[in-house]
C-alpha cells in the first residue's frame, strides 16, 4: 500500500485484482453513523464469516423459516455501503461490485477504519 497525500485530505491507495488503484479516504463527519453502525454490527477480522455463515447480534446463525441459512441478512448491503463511503463515493455500487472481492474488501475496511482512527470491535 502506498500512502499519498494531497492538500485537501489524506488517503491510502489500494490495488484490486485487476491492478486498478482505488483511493481510500478517512471518514467525513456526515458519514460517521455509517461507520459506527458497521463497527457495532461487525468485526472486520471476520468479514468472510459473515458472508458464509451470517450470524445475528446474539451470535446465532441466521436461518429462514425452512431452516436454511439466510444469506440475505443485510451484510452485503452494509459491506457495500461502507466501501462506498471509504472510496468517498467516487465509484458507484455497481462499479465496485465489478472488482470487489473479500480480500480487497477487508483491506479497504481496515485501511478506512485506520485512517479514521476507529478501533476494531473486540469480540
Amino acid at each position: 500500500m502506498t500512502m499519498e497525500t494531497n492538500t485537501i485530505s489524506m488517503y491510502e491507495t489500494v490495488i484490486d485484482r485487476n491492478n486498478k488503484k482505488h483511493k481510500v479516504f478517512s471518514v467525513r463527519f456526515k458519514d460517521l453513523q455509517i461507520v459506527t453502525s458497521f463497527t457495532e454490527k461487525y468485526n472486520p477480522d471476520f468479514l468472510t464469516m459473515y458472508l458464509l455463515a451470517p450470524v445475528s447480534e446474539d451470535g446465532e446463525v441466521v436461518k429462514d423459516k425452512d431452516g436454511n441459512i439466510d444469506y440475505n441478512n443485510g451484510f452485503k448491503d452494509d459491506l457495500l455501503e461502507i466501501i462506498e463511503c471509504a472510496l468517498d463515493y467516487r465509484e458507484s455500487r455497481e462499479q465496485i461490485e465489478e472488482w470487489l472481492d473479500m480480500a480487497i474488501a477487508k483491506e479497504i475496511i481496515n485501511t478506512f477504519l485506520g485512517l479514521s482512527q476507529f478501533k476494531k470491535k473486540a469480540m
